[in-house]
Order: C-alpha cells, then structure tokens, then sequence
C-alpha cells in the first residue's frame, strides 16, 4: 500500500479517517526521530509526552508495507513538532525489530536555535539506545561539536568517538580554527549538563600544545559550575614570576565562591577567596588574601629602608553588604583592612592610600530621612600616625521637609549628632541643629530666585585641644548661634544665532552671616581640607563641613553659557568671582579667598570638531592674572587611534592644608590595530621634579572563541619595602572553558 502526499498532518482531522495502525506508526516514527535526534546536542529538554503533541510530515511520499511492518517516508521529508524542525533524505520504521531509521542529510533545527546534522540515525523504540554515524552539533552559541560516530545510552548519555571540540569559527579553505579540543571519546551527559573529553589534546591553529588524559566542562546550557576558571601568568619585580590560578565553587544558585591561590617564586603562596551570597534583602560580597612571607620593611627618616626581621602573616579583607529591609529601610557596610601599609600595593591589590570603613542604617520617609552611620579609617601613608585618626561612633543625621505654605515656601529641619574618638588625642562630640525656610520663585522676565533663611545652633564637648587635636586641654564645652541669610538670582536667556543654539545665564549669589561665628575652642574636624574654585563658587558657605563658617556679607557673581553648533559643535563654561567682607580670616594665603576680592575660577568644555573634546578649569590671579591652577583634559582622535591628556598645575604653596606646587601630566593613546586587537600606553610624570611616576602597556585580543589580556606596569615611587616596580601579567580565556571577565588597566 503506497500513498503520495504533499504534506499530512498528524494526528488527523476528525472528519477524515485513519487506520489505527497509521496513526500509531506515524506518531510513534516521528515522537522517535524529534526525541532521539535531540539527544545529542546539549543541553536540549525531552518533551514528557511527544507523541500527543500535533505533527507536521511532508515528504515526496510516503508508504505503509503492511507485510513488512515498515513505515517508510522519501524525499524532502520534513517533521515539525513541538517547535523542532526535522529534515532528512529517509526515515524508516520498522515495527518488528523495533528500530527507527534516518538516512541522508539529516538536520534538526531545536527551538533554542541548536542544529544536529548527521548521515545515518538508528534507534530503539524506546528511544534510549542507537547510534549515530557522521554527528554533527551547532549549539546557538555558535559552538561545534563534531564525530565519527556516536552512541545513545539510557537516553541520558551519548558517547561520540573521534570527536572534535571548538567554539571558533570555521576558517575560509577549510584550515583549522583557532583553537579546538580533540579526544578520542566524548561523553556528553544530559542531566548533569557535562560534557568529559577521554585522551583529550588543546590544539591552537592545528597543532597540539596541551594533552590531558581527562578533561571536562560544562555544556553550553550551564551558566555555573564548580571547576577552574582562566589562569594568569606573570612577572613581578617584586615577587618574582606568578601563576594564579582560580577555581569556582558553585555553593547554591545565589551563593558562590572563588578560590584565587597566587604562587610567587619570590614571596611564597598567597591564598585568596571571594565570596558572594544573593539574598532577596541584599547582596553580601567578602574578599580575604593573606601570606606568610617576608615582614613589611620600614624606612628611616633619612628613606633608607630598614632590614627585614624574618616572616609574618600579611593579609587583608574587603567585605561589603547593602540590604534592603523594607520599603523605606536599608542597610550595608563596607569593611576594608590592612595588615601594613604596602601589602595591598605589593600584590596589586589596590592603590589606595587610605581604607574606609563604614555601617550604616538609614529610613526614607514622605518627606524626611534619618541615618545612622559608623566610620574608621586605616591610614596607608607612611607619614600618618594611626591612634591619631579619629573613629566616628557615630554620626547621626536627619532631616524633614514641611508643606508648602500660602507663599510658596517650605520649612525644614535638620539636626545631626558627631562623636569622635582618638586613641591618642582630641575627643569631639557635636549636636547640630538647624531651622531653615526657603522660597524659589520664577519672575516676571522668566528669572529664576530662591532666597532662604536659616538658623543653626552648634554644641561641642571636647577632651583635648581643640587648636592641635592633641590629647592634653582637658574637658571643654562651647555653643554657638549661626544664623544665615542667602539669595540666589539667575536670568536664563535662550537664542539662536544661525545654525547655533545658546544659553547663557548671568548669576548673582548673595549670603550673609553676622559675627564671627568661629571660637578657639571650636575643633575644626569636617572643614580641614578646601579649595576654591567654580563648584563651590556660589555656595553660601564655601567649607566642606559645619565646622567652620565663611562669616560676614559675600557676593559671588558669574555667567554660566552653553553653546551648540551644527556638526556637534559645543562651547559651554562657566565664569566668575566673588567680593566678600566679614571679620575672619580662615583662608590661608594662596587660597584664592584671602582677599575680599577673590580669585576668578571658571571652567570651560570646547568641542570645536567631531574628533576633539577639551575640558579647562581654571583660577586666575585677580592683580596680576597669572593662572594659579590649571587643570587640562584633553581627548582627540579617530575612534581607532584615540589621544588622552590630563595637566594638572598649582603655582602656590598651601602648608596648611599640605598643598605643594605640583606639576604632572598624565598622557596616554589607544590604537585599535585590528577589529580584534587593540595596544594601549599610559604614563604619569612630575613635571616639577622631571621624573615620571608610572608608566602602563597594554594589549586586548579579542575573537569570537578567546580573549588575551596582557598588561605591563612600571612603577618609579617609593614607599616602605617597595622601590621601583615592574609587573607584567597575562591572561588568556578560552570561550566556554572557565569564561572570566579580563581586562587592563591602560583602557
């Protein structure tokens, strides 16, 4: 019995009968073919019940020998089911042995994208044991899986001999690809998502340069999983040559851990971890490193270091957390620690100078917020004398904002509570509490004003001098009344000159505090460090903190103006000064504000081609306009070969606030050679004592089945046990075999 079809839908519409026996057969060839041929590829789910899903067969024909007990379909056979699309040459079922038959072209298209292609196909009925001759697996990764020949077992395992490995793409002429996996036998297990290499060698561009007798990783559809991640290997000046190699320990779907051991031929093994844990209230991340090495070294007053005592245990520890308790209420740390002052430098670690550490609570109201902080500090600096830095236990701060009233305006309130305490030195507390009114208002001639008014009541407890910070003075208590009147104006004007579009807006800034708010026995803990420039020009209170007040009347004016031209053309800036009268005199001689006449600041940001971009800020001598900062950004260039410039100048010496004329210039390029490689070079250099500071190299190779990074550092600073630096590292990352993000410094 023959019948020829276009295409036959199964199982058939009711109106038109069939023979049980088709419809068995039928659906019991094609639920065979769509499970069996899916096996193979990894990763792919087994419908629970194909055959009650609908299918779709097209073929030239399609024939029932009812004596044999065989199901035959020829020619262009097509099978479509469940969103699995099958094409093959011939499929065959015979009912008496039992088996399912594909020949000729055979290609499985899955819905995830995947594609199996192969020559020869036989199974069982059951659809758990057979073989496949001439696999061929394209995940939608675009990696590859290829071999001889390959066997279904317990529908679960499939077992590939001679097979080939590789994510890379093919190469034009039929050359190797970058890289590839070769093995005698792969073993490709569905429900543990593993696929395991027996006899297996790395081959890059065709020739071997790894063999292992086993190896294993993850198939494409697993996203974590324990192993090792991508090595690197370097070079230290310090530590001699290094190799780290990571390992992943996949603990739960929201919890993991990185095990980093770093082996230095110079400075024994030093033993890292990173630990993350995903919570629905928050994330916590913890970093610990630690060795038993060489004891940091110590340097004279004369810089000579001092030799080494033998060995100790050096390490630190980076934890942080943020939680969200509920929808107004969050937490976090963050805890950074230390063992010395050059152990973080000395691995590469970081580069800071100073450790912060913090916890902290904090509430969002409708309108208000309250928080409670904790701070400590861990000094790198060799310079600093750690019992003199203060621990913050704590700062409590909290503000609410009231209604608007009939006028338009809106009160506030704002109150905060400091306690400092040195191990070696002045102890603060401080209460602070402020009453404030505002009102903005847009005038008549579209001008934007807000004037606000404000009173402040400080009380300070101190043990100690509060003039040195040194522990000898005693207990003192001091109060103050800071009350504050500011006004701010401003005139936007909007226009356009031909193909130009402007705003410019001329500002004026008014604030007023009466007396000399500022007593000796007040400590200056928040307002320690200042700078003038165009940030803080119209601020009614120039100082960082509440511990210092910028008393007496004080005008700032200025002109703020953005311009944008066609072609992407933009001038913009800002200009100004202020003149200021009041009895104090907190500003030291170079500051820009010693005079009731201040300094000019201003920032400028130029972009007068496509291809240039400069950004200038500034401050001008008022008497004899000689620029007292300079501070230069610079980029230009074509995408592929791009130039950065960074000039920073300060003419005058600050001694209060540890301000020395300095000099430098930071310069760099980055070419992009290729597509897929691009080199990159960074240096730093003092100019006011000629010598350069640190310079960078760097090299990204991209492609789509690896990433090489390789980065060279050389360091000419000073500081404890380390001198002159060198470091060069690299790291190569094979797509698919411990993927981990990787990058330079130099970009």
């Amino acid at each position: 019995m023959a019948e020829e079809a276009a295409g036959v839908v199964w199982p058939p519409p009711a109106q038109r009968p069939a023979k049980p026996e088709h419809r068995h057969l039928a659906a019991a060839v094609i639920a065979a073919l769509l499970t069996c041929l899916a096996a193979p590829q990894p990763g792919s789910a087994q419908p629970a019940d194909v055959g009650t899903e609908p299918v779709t067969l097209i073929a030239d024909e399609i024939s029932f020998a009812s004596d044999a007990d065989l199901v035959t379909a020829r020619g262009n056979v097509e099978l479509s089911q469940a969103g699995r699309t099958l094409i093959t040459d011939l499929i065959s079922y015979d009912l008496a042995a039992g088996t399912v038959r594909a020949v000729g072209n055979i290609i499985l298209i899955e819905p995830t994208g995947d594609a199996v292609f192969a020559e020869e196909l036989e199974l069982d009925d059951q659809l758990r044991d057979g073989f496949v001759d001439g696999i061929g697996v394209l995940l939608a990764d675009d990696s590859r899986l290829a071999a001889a020949r390959g066997v279904r077992q317990e529908g679960e395992r499939t077992i590939l001999d001679r097979a080939v490995y590789s994510p890379c793409e093919v190469c034009e002429g039929g050359g190797a690809p970058l890289w590839q996996i070769k093995a005698e036998r792969v073993v490709h297990d569905t429900v543990t998502g593993t696929i395991a290499y027996r006899n297996a060698r790395l081959e890059l561009f065709g020739v071997p340069v790894v063999y292992t007798p086993y190896f294993y990783h993850p198939d494409p559809t697993v996203e974590r999983r324990t192993g090792f991640l991508s090595p690197s290997v370097g070079s230290d000046s310090e530590l001699g040559l290094t190799l780290e190699t990571p390992f992943y320990v996949d603990l739960a779907p929201n919890r993991d851990i990185v095990l980093s051991p770093l082996f230095t031929t110079d400075a024994g093994v030093l033993l890292g971890a990173e630990y993350r844990d995903l919570q629905r209230f928050g994330l916590t991340e913890i970093e610990l490193a630690g060795t038993y090495t060489d004891a940091a070294g110590k340097r004279d007053a004369d810089g000579r270091l001092q030799p080494r005592d033998g060995n100790e245990f050096r390490g630190h520890i980076d934890a942080a957390g943020r939680y969200t308790l509920s929808e107004r209420d969050r937490a976090g740390f963050d805890l950074r620690l230390a063992s010395d002052d050059t152990f973080l430098r000395r691995y590469d670690i970081s580069s800071d100078d100073v450790l912060e550490n913090h916890a902290f609570a904090e509430r969002f109201g409708e309108r208000s917020y309250t928080a409670l902080n904790l701070f400590g500090f861990q000094s790198l600096r060799e310079t600093d004398d750690q019992d003199e830095i203060p621990l913050v236990l704590p700062l409590a701060e909290a503000r609410a904002f009231g209604p608007r009233d009939r006028f338009g305006g809106q009160a506030d309130l704002r109150a905060s509570v400091l306690g400092l305490r040195r191990d070696d030195g002045l102890d603060t507390r401080r209460f602070s509490t402020e009453v404030g009114w505002q009102l903005p208002q847009i005038g008549t001639l579209g001008d934007v004003r807000s004037l606000r008014l404000a009173l402040r009541g400080d009380i300070y407890n101190t043990t100690g001098d509060p003039r040195t910070r040194g522990a000898a003075g005693g207990s003192n208590t001091e109060a103050r009344l800071v009350p504050s009147l500011s006004a701010d104006w401003g005139l936007p004007l909007v226009g356009e000159t031909g193909s130009w579009s402007h705003v410019i807006e001329p500002r004026l800034a008014f604030s007023y505090i009466p007396g000399d708010p500022n007593r000796n026995a007040i400590p200056n803990e928040d307002s320690l460090v200042f700078e003038f420039d165009e940030t803080n020009l119209f601020e009614a209170d120039r100082f960082t903190g509440i511990d210092r007040v910028e008393s007496g009347a004080k005008l700032a004016y200025g002109l703020n103006f953005d311009s944008v031209g066609p072609a992407a053309w933009r001038v913009a800036g800002l200009i100004g000064q202020s003149v200021r009268a009041g009895p104090d005199a907190l500003f030291p001689d170079g500051s820009g504000l010693e005079d009731e006449l201040s300094d000019i600041v201003g920032r400028i940001e130029l972009r007068p081609l496509e291809l240039l971009d400069v950004g200038y800020r500034f401050r001008v001598d008022k008497d004899s306009l000689v620029f007292r900062r300079s501070d230069l950004t610079l980029a230009f260039g074509p995408p592929r070969l791009r130039f950065d410039i960074q000039y920073l100048r300060l003419t005058d010496e600050l001694p209060d606030q540890d301000l020395r004329r300095r000099e430098e210039i930071v310069g760099g390029v980055r070419l992009q050679m290729l597509e897929s490689l691009a080199v990159g070079v960074r240096t730093r250099r003092d100019l006011e004592e000629q010598r350069t500071i640190s310079t960078q190299y760097g090299l990204i190779y991209t492609n789509p089945c690896l990433v090489l990074v390789a980065g060279l550092e050389q360091s000419f600073t000073r500081r404890g046990e380390l001198d002159d630096e060198v470091r060069f590292k690299v790291r190569v990352t094979f797509r698919g075999l411990g993927d981990v993000e990787a990058a330079t410094g130099v970009f």
